[in-house]
């Protein structure tokens, strides 16, 4: 079997009309990382960045690097980002398609981001010299938003190659976004209040996985608040698609399920016409998490007002 290169390439020995409905959607990367880990499969997709020269510019001290879902296409591209953030000492700040490049708990992590209008401005970018950019994604996280500073596009494997680069900082600046979103996601964890809050729902689903699970979710609610609060201890653990398409995470969970992925996918809409084409071809043990009444969304707002309104998935109906 060749590798899939879109959803319904994974899809169309299963259902030629669920494949036909996925033809134009690109396999998120975060998948495709999965898949390498667990079966082999994978395009392994180069970057199309143009590289950089390995030259580290002269002056630069104040860097942030910007970290996009193509990163995770290659061993070589997560690496990458790895090395260079130890080498230089700098902060990585991932759009949510790229979660996991850097663990959750990692001292260069500086949080998800694109997720809503503020995100760039609270992470600081603007007080930066210089801005790398690597592996981004326009749906994730177009110029116009976070071009604060000056920017410079770098392919992920030639950032691992800049062996140049001096140590940019004695340590990594904290950042409104970060501790903004951590106030609101650490209570919310132990609140035993219901309906449950929804970084109680992300904490539950997160303790009734496997060690190899990976998660799909569908945009909207419930992708937002595991992009925002799903802790990530490893690449192509959770899967937020970009592109928002009728019943994607159950189709992607579908899938990943027929290469021999063990997945979870979570909707709020388990009524909605693709899912339920989806389930029915599907074997009993895709597991579909429903999050509906069981969730308090109201506190979507605190959200809302800790980084503005939600603009990931545009041009689709739903928005807080």
């Amino acid at each position: 079997m060749s590798a899939p290169e879109t959803v319904g390439d994974l899809l169309r020995a299963t259902s030629g009309d669920l494949a036909r409905h996925f033809d134009e959607v690109k396999l998120p990367a975060a998948l495709e990382c999965a898949l390498r880990a667990n079966t082999g499969t994978g395009t392994c997709t180069a970057t199309t960045e143009t590289p950089a020269a390995t030259a580290w510019p002269h002056g630069v001290v104040r860097t942030v690097v910007l970290a996009g879902p193509e990163v995770l296409r290659t061993p070589a591209g997560i690496d990458s980002v790895r090395r260079f953030a130890e080498r230089a000492n700098v902060g990585v700040a991932n759009t949510w398609g790229a979660k996991g490049v850097l663990r959750w708990d990692s001292p260069h992590h500086l949080g998800t981001c694109g997720l809503q209008a503020d995100d760039f401005a609270l992470l600081g970018f603007a007080d930066y010299d210089l801005i790398v950019a690597t592996g981004v994604d326009p749906a994730e996280s177009p110029e116009e938003r976070f071009g604060l500073a000056p920017i410079t596009y770098v392919a992920p494997e030639v950032l691992g190659e800049m062996v140049d680069v001096p140590r940019l900082a004695d340590e990594i600046p904290t950042n409104d976004l970060y501790g903004r979103i951590a106030a609101i996601a650490q209570p919310g964890y132990v609140d035993e209040s219901f309906p449950r809050h929804p970084a109680r729902a992300v904490k539950d689903l997160k303790q009734s996985l496997g060690p190899e699970t990976i998660v799909f979710g569908d945009p909207g609610p419930a992708g937002l608040w595991l992009a925002r609060t799903f802790p990530t201890d490893r690449p192509g653990s959770i899967c937020v698609p970009a592109v928002a398409r009728s019943g994607i995470a159950a189709a992607l969970a579908l899938g990943a399920l027929s290469l021999g992925l063990d997945v979870v996918a979570v909707t709020t809409d388990p009524m909605d016409e693709v899912t339920r084409a989806v389930m029915d071809v599907a074997p009993s043990r895709l597991r579909l998490e429903c999050w509906g009444d069981d969730v308090d969304w109201t506190a979507t707002h605190e959200l809302v007002d800790a980084a503005g309104p939600v603009v990931a998935w545009a041009g689709t109906p739903w928005r807080q």
